[in-house]
């Protein structure tokens, strides 16, 4: 079975009533009807060129005009999450392709989120998570990965996994959203302000499929309108060369994985690391709810 960048072409989205789950697994040779497709190049998008999946080629971004740009035309009321699996290799920079959503596409100029896969001029190739002007971009050299942006009442997480079941958190931030317009999608292109020039190469990216489903469960806020302490892990020091603890949260315990998603050990909280190698790792609670915080051990 089958189961998107901060500048949004300033259109009228047409916007129908919100969804409660959207599921494309891109097995027909026709573009669902729930699509729209921004400033279409149909010569770099195709359900025909790899059966099974949406492949759009990337374009150079040139003059602000992000071409092929899918969204899902129905307005996202609430928290949702917005799901896909990307098979792509940006090995040069300015390529890149991401799942994103959009706070207002009537009126704001960049998306709210995005979670992407690409190569940025000074970075190099790895996986990216941005809210309104905060970004990262962590190492990844795989040619597939899960993507998923999330909210949870005011607060967005731009997440991935390489295997749709242990879900890492690239970044998240207090964003609030614009009920009326939110809405999500993807796409791919060669990126001008990440290096992409109208000789970049260009290439497939292919979506196996994409899936929108509002989320029902119990929203997590305080009285403030913001996320749970318990969507954070402060993690101290960061980076650390020896070891790091989690305050508050010492007699806890907490799993480590690699930037592959790989379980690579169990620490209490107050002595997080001291065996691992030096590089980038998420740590998530094993007994609490919790996003997987980033952590960084140098030499």
């Amino acid at each position: 079975m089958k189961r998107i960048m901060w500048i949004i072409v300033l259109a009228v989205l047409t916007a129908g009533t919100a969804y409660a789950n959207f599921l494309d697994e891109f097995n027909s040779p026709v573009l669902d009807p729930g699509w729209q497709i921004v400033n279409e190049d149909s010569t770099h998008w195709s359900l025909t060129a790899r059966p099974g999946f949406l492949r759009i080629v990337t374009k150079y971004a040139g003059g602000d005009t992000i071409w092929n740009l899918f969204v899902h035309r129905e307005g996202i009321a609430e928290n949702f999450e917005a799901t896909t699996k990307i098979i792509a290799r940006p090995v040069v920079q300015g390529q890149c392709t991401y799942v994103y959503a959009d706070n207002d596409s009537l009126s704001q100029t960049k998306p709210r989120a995005i979670a992407g896969f690409g190569n940025i001029v000074g970075y190099g190739e790895g996986l990216l998570g941005w809210i309104d002007n905060n970004m990262i971009l962590i190492p990844y050299v795989d040619t597939m990965v899960y993507l998923r942006i999330r909210t949870n009442g005011d607060t967005v997480f731009a997440e991935y996994s390489p295997d749709n079941s242990s879900w890492m958190t690239l970044i998240s931030a207090w964003s609030p959203p614009f009920t009326e317009h939110q809405q999500s999608g993807v796409n791919a292109m060669n990126y001008p302000p990440f290096g992409g020039t109208p000789t970049t190469p260009e290439i497939n990216a292919d979506f196996d499929w994409f899936h929108l489903v509002a989320l029902t469960g119990v929203d997590e806020r305080l009285a403030n309108g913001r996320a749970t302490p318990a969507d954070y892990l402060t993690v101290v020091p960061n980076p650390f060369t020896s070891f790091a603890r989690i305050p508050g949260y010492e007699r806890e315990s907490f799993v480590v994985y690699d930037v592959m998603g790989r379980k690579v050990g169990i620490y209490s909280g107050n002595r997080i690391g001291g065996e691992l190698a030096p590089g980038v790792y998420f740590i998530r609670g094993l007994d609490t709810v919790s996003a997987a915080a980033r952590i960084v051990k140098l030499r």
